[in-house]
């Protein structure tokens, strides 16, 4: 029964990852660690499960068109320097016994930070940092993908939305195809700093979100760009919480609290699908 539970829990993240581009490890990592992981086991994990949902997320936004492929190609090769560094550096907190709080506090500082992002009324004469910030961005992402176990594409689009000025759902796109080199440079990272890899629950993620993956994706273009920022940011805020449950030694409230927004995301879909064949009717 247990390969199911792997499988389902893929295809759930997948569907996830596929809507908002945020490869899937930004739900997978907390909950593993509420479950009692190691935190280098749970972030190599999350990149395997991550790993599926950004290649078969890009696939699907190359062929809807939402992909710049040269901002892909900077932001993954300045990601590969800020993964290749951080490695190493996971490990050694693991070993101090300081790695779980360091990994939490990361979470709840860049959750918060970004939900406040997309809530804050916009400001008409902001100008944008233009193509210059572009390996900035790739290499924070890269940083924060090895140290949370994330594609980083929750990273990536709001800061492509915002500082680049990007459309969203092409900030999507492109975000998740860098995610899928910066990803696999953290995987490589982990294991050449010792790590070893899970292949069986691995792969039984990454089965789970060649299945999401698509549905979500497709399911994006049904939803305007303001309604997709709102549920992003709650979804960010309620992962935020549920690491806060989790250091405050609650470990089941954090996990009901993610299953909720899980059921939650998924009734709004559904209900999206209700009345779409009755609008076209």
């Amino acid at each position: 029964m247990e390969w199911i539970y792997f499988i389902i829990g893929g295809a759930f993240i997948g569907i996830l990852s596929g809507f908002f581009g945020i490869g899937g490890g930004i739900v997978l990592t907390p909950t593993l660690l509420v479950l009692g992981y190691d935190p280098s086991q749970a972030i190599i994990l999350s990149l395997m499960l991550t790993l599926g949902s950004t290649v078969t997320g890009t696939i699907s936004h190359i062929r809807l068109k939402n992909v710049n492929g040269r901002l892909a190609i900077i932001l993954g090769i300045a990601g590969v320097i800020g993964s290749t560094v951080t490695a190493p550096f996971v490990k050694w907190l693991e070993a101090s016994n300081g790695a779980s709080l360091v990994i939490s506090i990361a979470y709840i500082a860049i959750l918060g930070w970004f939900s406040y992002q997309f809530f804050r009324k916009e400001k008409s004469d902001a100008k944008p940092k233009g193509k210059g910030a572009v390996p900035v961005i790739g290499f924070i992402t890269g940083v924060i993908s090895s140290l949370m176990g994330v594609s980083g594409g929750f990273v990536m689009t709001p800061l492509l939305s915002k500082w680049i000025r990007l459309d969203l759902k092409k900030a999507i796109g492109t975000s998740i195809t860098a995610a899928s080199i910066i990803v696999l440079s953290g995987i490589g990272s982990y294991m050449a700093a010792g790590e070893t890899l899970d292949y069986r629950h691995g792969v039984l993620l990454i089965a789970g979100a060649l299945i999401g993956t698509p549905i979500g994706s497709t399911q994006l273009k049904n939803f305007a760009t303001d309604k997709v920022k709102r549920m992003l940011a709650f979804l960010y805020i309620i992962v935020a919480a549920s690491v806060i449950l989790k250091l405050l030694q609650i470990p089941t409230l954090s996990l009901i609290l993610i299953g909720a927004a899980m059921v939650a995301f998924f009734a709004v879909l559904i209900n999206k699908q209700r009345k779409e064949p009755s609008a076209s009717a």
